[in-house]
């Protein structure tokens, strides 16, 4: 059954059509051989869920596979741009509870993690939105309008670009893989790795950046944060948070004030 059209989301159409319970089993298996086919399997014949756990799935069995129309929350940042102390600290917290909750009975781990990532990731991106570390290239505009244009680029060409907010050290993005309005080819493509697009577009803003900045050497970190949305309820909390981040860490009063902030027409 389809999900349930939020009342802001007037005119979004619903592209939440692939549903599987079972990769997080998939991750904790030993299947090796044919685990695409069984993958495949197993979307056309489950109902409801999610895709929690996409980026140890990618690293761990099948790394070269993503779900079709996959609509992805991607945070990259700066180098160097979190001390090593609060990511050793936050890292440290997070594998404290995550043994807590491997203790509790099955049926209470996927929503106990899922909240934990949320919590992780919400501390995390507040150091970041405090920018008290490391360097702000992106609070220059014309290294801010680099990952402007190289979103703006790629947009109907390897992803459908839906949002994205560019912060003085990182930047947040929702796009879609695999599916597109009708006037692009991504219908008739398969789509790139999420790991294969962030290294070409990474790779491309740093080299330009550089040569503006007169630097050499890493602009980006190479670990970010990426999670694959699970339907629409939380679609519409993530693309508000991505567009507000500006406005929560006082930048402007109102997120379309915002130059480096940009939503697809007649989501919200």
């Amino acid at each position: 059954m389809a999900p349930r059209r939020h009342s802001s989301c007037r005119n979004w159409r619903s592209f939440w059509k692939i549903r599987c319970g079972c990769l997080c089993e998939f991750c904790r298996s030993e299947w090796h051989s044919d685990l695409l086919f069984c993958v495949q399997s197993v979307i056309r014949s489950v109902t409801p869920i999610y895709f929690l756990h996409m980026k140890e799935f990618y690293r761990r069995h099948l790394p070269h596979w993503q779900p079709r129309d996959a609509v992805f929350f991607v945070t990259f940042r700066l180098k160097n741009s979190l001390p090593v102390e609060v990511i050793k600290s936050l890292k440290e917290e997070r594998e404290r509870i995550k043994s807590t909750i491997a203790v509790l009975p099955d049926s209470e781990q996927e929503g106990r993690n899922y909240l934990e990532e949320r919590r992780y990731f919400g501390k995390w991106d507040a150091y970041l939105d405090k920018a008290e570390f490391g360097p702000r290239w992106l609070a220059q505009p014309e290294i801010a309008d680099i990952v402007k244009e190289a979103m703006q680029y790629r947009d109907g060409k390897v992803f459908d670009l839906h949002a994205f907010s560019i912060m003085s050290n990182h930047v947040h993005v929702v796009f879609e893989l695999g599916k597109s309005d009708c006037q692009s080819d991504l219908r008739h493509i398969d789509p790139q790795p999420l790991h294969k697009i962030m290294q070409s577009l990474k790779r491309h803003t740093a080299r330009q950046a550089n040569l503006i900045l007169g630097r050499e050497g890493a602009f980006w970190q190479d670990e970010g944060y990426d999670h694959v949305i699970r339907d629409n309820d939380e679609y519409l909390r993530i693309v508000n948070y991505v567009l507000e981040n500006p406005v929560k860490a006082g930048l402007v009063t109102e997120w379309e004030d915002w130059q480096w902030t940009y939503c697809k027409p007649d989501i919200l």
